[in-house]
């Protein structure tokens, strides 16, 4: 399974690509300023603003504990996964997946841009109705044999849907990249995140 560019219309079932369109080369305010739903003129004609570009979830209020949920935001430093090489190929297997029941998470890296050294990878999968439990303990399993595989760059963050099966951030190439998360979290750990892992783990060509 070879990863393709992430873009919102790819990635659209399963959340959100939060990406600046403009150029590198567009380091002055425009004249005149581009009039749309989603951007408007900000701090008197020195920024843009961009409207709405993700959206937080908060389910919490359907979680059996009935405890509330604040919003938490969370730092990753994400270090380079070891790289899997057989015959020709170049790779990463993917052995466990996650989801966050009740909550939209977002990934936003520092630092980075699109033309940093590393690159990090986005692993979804849908969710099998909860009679299709398969090898799995959990209601909603992942659908392992329908896994999307996407590469994000350092100018790129990402939204996962609430409850949408992912893998763990994994970061390839040669330098650490470090990541603002946003969600809400309960403190009841099996209703903040649910994990399934993978036997034999799925491989994943770069």
């Amino acid at each position: 399974m070879e990863p393709i560019p992430l873009t919102q219309a790819s990635f659209a079932p399963f959340g959100t690509v939060i990406e600046c369109p403009l150029s590198p080369s567009d380091k002055t305010f425009p004249i005149p300023p581009p009039t749309s739903d989603n951007v408007v003129p900000a701090n008197q004609n020195t920024a843009l603003k961009y409207i709405d570009v993700t959206y937080m979830k908060n389910r919490y209020g359907s979680a059996p504990s009935d405890v509330p949920a604040k919003a938490v935001m969370n730092m990753f430093s994400c270090f380079s996964q070891p790289i899997r090489v057989r015959k020709h190929d170049l790779g990463v297997d993917v052995k466990i997946l996650e989801r966050h029941p009740y909550t939209t998470q977002t990934f936003i890296p520092l630092g980075a841009t699109r033309d940093s050294k590393s690159k990090y990878l986005v692993v979804v999968a849908p969710t099998l109705p909860p009679s299709s439990n398969g090898p799995f303990t959990v209601m909603g399993p992942p659908d392992v044999d329908n896994m999307k595989f996407f590469w994000a760059h350092g100018g790129q963050a990402v939204t996962y849907g609430a409850a949408t099966w992912h893998m763990p951030m994994a970061v390839v190439g040669e330098e650490r990249m470090d990541f603002v998360v946003v969600q809400y979290a309960n403190g009841v750990a099996e209703e903040d995140c649910q994990e399934v892992a993978l036997a034999p783990a799925v491989k994943e060509k770069l």
